[in-house]
C-alpha cells in the first residue's frame, strides 16, 4: 500500500502543479462566492467587517496538513465530518502527508473536492529552522494603506447653526475622510507582529491626552509568537479567545443562519488568537498564552480595555456615579460621543483548560471569565430588560465537549453566570453518506444568564431569554445539484424589546445550487421568519402582539464567458406582512468582472424598487480588499459601481472603487447629522498595498 501511495502522488505531482496561493486565493471569485455563502442573511443593518476580516485571515493562512487538528478543518466551514475523519485518519494510519494530492485518494474526497480545498492547505517537509532564521523569513511583510470618503456633503460637516432658545446645534469635529493603516510581520506556526491604526469619517486627527485622543482615533497591535518551549501561544497587545460553543468566549466569530445550514451550527474551538479587526470594540488587550503538554492544553490571561461610556453622577441607590450602557460603535465625532470615550475601565482574568484524546475524537473542557468595572453598570429601568446584569463585577464558568464516532460530531457547553443563570449550547452534526449531511441543535438561555464576550448560536444578539431547536439539512440528490435546508423554532419566555409579552417564532430556509458546468452556475434561495412585534393602535391602552412574516426570494447566475470575463446576475425579493398590512420590495443586479495577471475589473448596475423600510433589500457587493460591503437599499433608486485593481509588481499593488447610488423620488438620504441635501450619495476609496 505504501508503493501505491508513493507511485500515485509521484503520478500526480508529475501531471499537476502544488497550488500555494496564499494571498492570491483570498482575492478570486471563489473567496467571494465561499464568504457569500458563509455569512450570515443579512436583515438588520450590522457591521459584518469584524466577521469578514477573521473569516480573510482564517482562508489566506493555510493549514499544514502535518500539524493541523480537527477544529482548523472545521473552521473552513465547507468540508463534511466524513472528509474531516478522512484526513485525520489517513495521516494516523499512513504518516505524514507527501503531497497535498494525497487528498484525492482519501474516502470522501473527489477531484473537485479536493481541488476545492488545496488553496487552504499545504505539506511543510523541511525540517524546522530556528526562531531566528525564521525571523529572516516571513510569509507576509506587509503595509496596507486606505482612503475612503462620500463625496457630497453631510450635514454634520456644515457650518452649525442655532436652536430657537439659542443653542447651537451639534456638528462633526472633523472631516468627511476615512483613513486606515495596517502593519503585517508574520510566518505561520511561528510568529505574528501588527498594528492596525484608523480614524472614522467625522473624527479629527488631533493630540489631546485629556480627551484620549492621539493623533489618529483607534490603534490596535499585537505580538505573538508561537511553538515556542512549552508554549503554543504567547500574546502581548489585543487578542481573542475562542472555546466551547461561545456561552463563555465567543470573540464575535458567529456564523449563524445562512446559506450553509449544517456546518455553522456549532462554533469551532479556533483557541487563541491575534486581534487585527478595526471593530473598536475588542474583548481583550493585554497578555495570554497558551500551553501544549501532550494531551493537555492550558490557556490563561489578562486583560485591561477602556470602553466608550456616558458616567452619570446622579444619585441612584447610594451610588453617585454609574454608566446605563456601554457605547459599542466606536464614533468619536460629536462632543457626546468624544466625552464618552474610554471613560469605562475593564478588567478581566480567565482561562480554559481541555484535554484532547491522542486520536482527537474525545474533547473536554472547562472555561472561567472573571471581569470587573471601575463603576456600576445600571440599566433604565425598562419592563423587557429588568433581568439584565447590573452592578460592577461578573463571573462566569462553563464546561463543553466535542466527541467524534465515525462522521458524527457530538458538541455542547453549558455555563453557569454569578446571577446564577444558565446557558446550554449543544448539538450533533453529521455526514449519512456521502450525499447527505444532517445537523440538529438545542439552545436554552436563561434570562438570567449574563455573558459580556459570548456569542453562541441563536437568534438574539446577545445571550439570555431564548430557547431554541434547529434543523440543518445538506443534499446532493445528483451530481451538480446541492439542495439546502433548515428550520429554526425560538421563542423568548421573557419580553424583549418591541414585544410586550413572551413570544415565539419561526425560520425556514430552502435552497439549491446547480453546476450546469465549469463555466455556468445556477443559486435559488427562499427563506421565511416569523416573528412577533408590538403594534400600538390609535386610541386603544393596551398594545397588541402581531405577527410579522417576512419572505426573501434570492436568484443568481455566474457565467464564466472565458478566462478573463464573467457575467453575474442576481434578483431578490421580499414581502413583509404585518397585522394586515403588506410592502414588498426587489433589486436586480448585473455584474461584469475581468481579470487579468497583472489588474481586474468589476462593474456592477443594479436597479431596486421597495415599499418602505421593512422590504429593503441587502446585497453583496465587491470592495477593496479586506472591506466587506452589504449595504441597505430602500425607496426606488440605481445603484452602479466600478472597482479595479492594478498589480504594479509583487511587491506594489492598488485598488479603487467608485460608487453611486441615486434615488429617483427623494429631496434628501438619511437623517440627523448623516443627512444629504439631495438624491445621490457617492462614495471614493483607495487603497495601496506594498509586501516588503
Amino acid at each position: 500500500m505504501r508503493n501505491r501511495r508513493i507511485l500515485l502522488i509521484s503520478f500526480l505531482v508529475i501531471f499537476t502543479h502544488q497550488v500555494r496561493a496564499q494571498k492570491e486565493v483570498t482575492e478570486n471569485l471563489d473567496f467571494e462566492r465561499i464568504i457569500e455563502n458563509l455569512l450570515p442573511s443579512q436583515e438588520y443593518d450590522l457591521d459584518y467587517n469584524d466577521l469578514y476580516d477573521r473569516l480573510f485571515t482564517l482562508y489566506s493562512n493555510p493549514l499544514d496538513l502535518n500539524t493541523l487538528v480537527r477544529a482548523d478543518l472545521q473552521a473552513l466551514f465547507f468540508l463534511s465530518e466524513e472528509q474531516i475523519t478522512g484526513i485525520i485518519d489517513y495521516r494516523l494510519k499512513y504518516g505524514k502527508f507527501i503531497s497535498v494530492y494525497e487528498l484525492t485518494t482519501i474516502d470522501g474526497f473527489d477531484l473537485e473536492t479536493a481541488q476545492r480545498l488545496i488553496p487552504f492547505v499545504v505539506v511543510e517537509l523541511n525540517k524546522r529552522a530556528s526562531f531566528r532564521r525564521n525571523l529572516e523569513r516571513p510569509d507576509n511583510h506587509e503595509v496596507f494603506i486606505r482612503y475612503q470618503t462620500v463625496l457630497e456633503q453631510k450635514k454634520g460637516y456644515t457650518s452649525p447653526d442655532t436652536t430657537s432658545s439659542g443653542k447651537i446645534n451639534s456638528r462633526y469635529a472633523g472631516d468627511p475622510n476615512r483613513l486606515y493603516a495596517r502593519y503585517l510581520y508574520s510566518k505561520s506556526g511561528e510568529y505574528s507582529f501588527g498594528f492596525t491604526v484608523e480614524k472614522d469619517p467625522g473624527e479629527k486627527l488631533i493630540w489631546d491626552p485629556n480627551t484620549s485622543r492621539y493623533g489618529l482615533d483607534y490603534y490596535s497591535f499585537h505580538a505573538m509568537i508561537e511553538n515556542r518551549w512549552i508554549f503554543k501561544k504567547i500574546i502581548i497587545g489585543d487578542f481573542n479567545m475562542d472555546y466551547g460553543q461561545g456561552l463563555v468566549f465567543g470573540s464575535g466569530f458567529r456564523i449563524g443562519k445562512g446559506f450553509e445550514p449544517v456546518t455553522t451550527v456549532r462554533r469551532n474551538n479556533m483557541g487563541l488568537r491575534p486581534y487585527r479587526s478595526v471593530y473598536e470594540n475588542k474583548d481583550f488587550s493585554g497578555a495570554a498564552f497558551s500551553t501544549n503538554l501532550k494531551s493537555f492544553e492550558f490557556n490563561g490571561f489578562y486583560s485591561f480595555v477602556r470602553r466608550d461610556a456616558i458616567i452619570r453622577e446622579d444619585s441612584y441607590d447610594d451610588r453617585d456615579h454609574f454608566i446605563s450602557y456601554i457605547q459599542t460603535v466606536g464614533l468619536h465625532r460629536t462632543a457626546s460621543e468624544i466625552n464618552a470615550k474610554h471613560q469605562l475601565s475593564d478588567q478581566s482574568i480567565g482561562g480554559n483548560i481541555n484535554y484532547k484524546s491522542r486520536n482527537q475524537k474525545l474533547e473536554i473542557g472547562l472555561n472561567g471569565l472573571f471581569t470587573n468595572y471601575n463603576v456600576p453598570l445600571i440599566p433604565n429601568t425598562k419592563k423587557y430588560n429588568q433581568f439584565d446584569f447590573v452592578g460592577v463585577s461578573n463571573h462566569l464558568g462553563g464546561m463543553y465537549f466535542n466527541y467524534h464516532l465515525k462522521n458524527i460530531h457530538a458538541f455542547g457547553e453549558m455555563a453557569i453566570s454569578k446571577s446564577s443563570g444558565k446557558a446550554i449550547s449543544t448539538g450533533i452534526i453529521a455526514s449519512l453518506s456521502s450525499q447527505v449531511q444532517a445537523s440538529v441543535h438545542y439552545r436554552n438561555y436563561g434570562k438570567e444568564y449574563h455573558s459580556f464576550y459570548g456569542n453562541a448560536f441563536g437568534e438574539n444578539s446577545k445571550i439570555g431569554n431564548e430557547q431554541g431547536i434547529y434543523w440543518g439539512l445538506k443534499i446532493l440528490p445528483v451530481p451538480k445539484l446541492i439542495v439546502s435546508f433548515y428550520y429554526d423554532y425560538f421563542m423568548f419566555p421573557w419580553l424583549k424589546y418591541r414585544v410586550n409579552a413572551p413570544s415565539d417564532g419561526h425560520d425556514i430556509m430552502a435552497a439549491a445550487t446547480y453546476a450546469y458546468s465549469r463555466k455556468l452556475n445556477f443559486r435559488f434561495q427562499y427563506r421565511q421568519k416569523a416573528k412577533d412585534l408590538n403594534n400600538k393602535i390609535k386610541n386603544e391602552p393596551l398594545v397588541r402582539i402581531e405577527t410579522q412574516t417576512t419572505k426573501r426570494v434570492l436568484f443568481d447566475m455566474k457565467y464564466d464567458l472565458d478566462d478573463h470575463f464573467s457575467l453575474k446576475t442576481r434578483l431578490q425579493w421580499s414581502d413583509v406582512d404585518f397585522a394586515g398590512l403588506n410592502s414588498n420590495g426587489f433589486i436586480i443586479a448585473q455584474d461584469l468582472n475581468y481579470k487579468h495577471a497583472r489588474y481586474a475589473l468589476s462593474a456592477r448596475f443594479a436597479l431596486f424598487d421597495t415599499d418602505d423600510y421593512d422590504s429593503r433589500q441587502y446585497i453583496y457587493e465587491r470592495d477593496l480588499l479586506y472591506v466587506y460591503s452589504i449595504p441597505s437599499f430602500y425607496d426606488k433608486g440605481v445603484r452602479y459601481y466600478l472597482v479595479g485593481k492594478y498589480v504594479v509588481s509583487r511587491s506594489l499593488s492598488f485598488w479603487l472603487k467608485f460608487s453611486q447610488t441615486k434615488y429617483s423620488s427623494r429631496e434628501s438620504i438619511g437623517s440627523g447629522l448623516e443627512e444629504i441635501n439631495g438624491d445621490t450619495k457617492s462614495n471614493i476609496g483607495f487603497q495601496m498595498r506594498v509586501r516588503i
